[in-house]
């Protein structure tokens, strides 16, 4: 016992860098909950379907952008379907060294050669081996499509391609709906594994607050917020202008080459912003000299060029429709008439 006025023993204080220790775990801990709850509960909306396939790239040569070999992932569009490239880094089985008589086929293209959406037994590649086997040609078709990939970028895939895969005939699919656009794109870059283009490929680059975006799915759902409710204070204000891309990109319909459809523009002069040189010639000299590239590359094996149309290309009522809506007049359009200017690139090469 101690007496009425003993004095009572102080309490040990506590130093302050254990608290600060504390305190810093505590908000560590915290922020790790808040982005396993985001990564877990938020579901990305329709625009952010890209970030799905984190991971799925890397950087190639010539500032180009490939798949990751042995890559393994999920897409989910309006079905989730799995995502696997081989070694190679194609979205494809493994391939053995190739046989004695054994004949292949290389499919080159964007996300509709891929198979976006889709899984890989259904994706262009796969159903034309199906139909070729079925009747009665035994070929290996391998699927080499790329999302984001215009023909420029195909033909640099062919040369990264042809020795391991060692294909006896290249085909090659035009995506009529945003090739020419990816064409112009001049900058792309690879950041947490994904391909980014143009303003956004220099954003990676300049911003430390869009690469925390990139890798923090609460840090996402912030940016989110901010471009529907505070858009001038949103990422989408602080995309820098690169003079190159501005200049490879000078004459488009400025938020109007959706699916491409300007390419039917009747009259192959038109220019859509003062002081600009027409776009379709331009748009078709890209697409002829990644041709050329492609066929110097083919050599003497057949080199097919396929133009792949978007439903606004097929569909008569939604191509209208949408050319209106665009604010174009229909009647300045002919249906087709970009798939027929680059094919006719293609028979002008042979």
């Amino acid at each position: 016992m101690t007496g009425a006025g003993s004095v009572k023993p102080r309490k040990p204080r506590r130093h302050p860098a254990l608290l600060l220790t504390a305190a810093l775990l505590g908000s560590v801990f915290a922020l790790l909950a808040g982005e396993v709850a985001f990564r877990l509960c938020w579901s990305l909306p329709p625009w952010f379907a890209e970030f799905q396939q984190a991971g799925m790239y890397v950087p190639a040569a010539g500032d180009d952008v490939a798949l990751l070999p042995g890559y393994r992932g999920n897409l989910r569009v309006d079905v989730d379907t799995a995502v696997a490239t081989n070694t190679l880094g194609m979205r494809d089985r493994e391939f053995a060294a190739k046989a004695p008589g054994e004949r292949r086929v290389l499919v080159l293209g964007d996300s509709m050669v891929w198979g976006y959406g889709v899984d890989v037994e259904q994706a262009l590649p796969a159903r034309l081996e199906h139909a070729l086997r079925a009747a009665g040609h035994a070929l290996t078709v391998g699927n080499g499509g790329v999302p984001g990939y215009g023909s420029k970028h195909m033909a640099q895939h062919l040369l990264r391609l042809d020795a391991p895969f060692q294909p006896d005939a290249i085909v090659v699919c035009g995506c009529i709906g945003n090739d020419a656009i990816d064409d112009l794109t001049p900058e792309r870059t690879v950041y947490a594994g994904l391909m980014l283009q143009g303003g956004w490929a220099r954003m990676a680059k300049q911003s430390l607050r869009f690469r925390l975006a990139l890798r923090s799915r609460s840090w996402l759902w912030v940016e989110s917020w901010l471009a529907g409710n505070a858009p001038a204070s949103s990422l989408l204000a602080q995309i820098p202008v690169d003079p190159a891309e501005a200049a490879a990109l000078a004459g488009l319909p400025t938020g109007k080459t959706f699916a491409g459809l300007f390419l039917d523009v009747r009259d192959e002069t038109t220019t859509w912003q003062p002081g600009t040189q027409p776009v379709v010639p331009r748009l078709l000299g890209v697409l002829r000299e990644s041709l050329r590239t492609l066929q110097r590359a083919a050599g003497d094996r057949p080199l097919v060029f396929v133009v792949l149309p978007t439903s606004w290309q097929v569909v008569e009522r939604k191509r209208v429709d949408k050319l209106r809506e665009l604010g174009f007049d229909p009647n300045d359009f002919d249906r087709g008439l970009g798939q027929r200017r680059w094919l006719a690139v293609a028979q002008e090469l042979g």
